[in-house]
């Protein structure tokens, strides 16, 4: 808008390109920011300061984690035959909800035409230098049920069969078009469980 501050207008435009945040979700939170004790909105950018600071990627596994390697890869109680590869650091939580106890790789996203994103921009080549040095006997693809998700475990299976490991896919009791982020714990639980090969 013509007659608003650039900095109001420069708040707007950084938290736009925030994921899942359009332009009328920018506007309101640029607002309850200025509007808000300048404590609370400061507070927020100390938050974002201190874990940006912390936090780092695991160098086994990719995970987000004050630690390197990170909790999960440092664990030797964890089952070094079992890898479940994940698109993001967010569903290690929701599968450790679960009780697995094996270990994972985060492909810190997912095979996308409509963006561009391409095999070499996510962590497929760790994930095969991974399965080539640590032999698990079991590589369980557990990218999301939906179009990308599939596309994405099917170009993994064709890279990782030939390594020796066997390949699975979780089980169907994940609806199609489900993010693993939101599904119920007792439903993730089942479809781990139900894991089949990959074919």
């Amino acid at each position: 808008m013509a007659n608003r501050d650039r900095s109001i207008e420069a708040l707007i435009a950084a938290l736009e390109r925030l994921p899942g945040v359009g332009p009328k979700t920018a506007e309101r939170l640029a607002f309850h920011l200025l509007r808000v004790p300048a404590e609370e909105a400061l507070g927020l950018a100390r938050a974002i300061d201190a874990a940006r600071a912390a936090v780092r990627t695991c160098s086994v596994c990719c995970n987000l984690d004050a630690r390197d390697p990170c909790a999960i890869c440092a664990d030797p109680a964890r089952d070094r035959a079992l890898l479940l590869v994940v698109e993001d650091p967010r569903e290690i939580d929701r599968f450790e909800a679960t009780g697995f106890r094996g270990r994972y790789h985060v492909l810190q996203g997912r095979l996308s035409a409509f963006e561009g994103v391409r095999p070499e921009e996510l962590t497929f080549g760790r994930l095969l230098d991974r399965v080539r040095t640590e032999r698990p006997a079991e590589v369980c693809l557990a990218t999301n049920p939906d179009l990308e998700g599939e596309g994405t475990a099917r170009v993994l299976a064709e890279r990782l069969l030939p390594l020796g490991a066997a390949v699975t896919r979780l089980a169907r009791g994940l609806p199609a078009g489900a993010s693993i982020a939101q599904v119920s714990t007792s439903i993730l639980a089942d479809a781990l469980e139900g894991r089949r090969p990959w074919s």
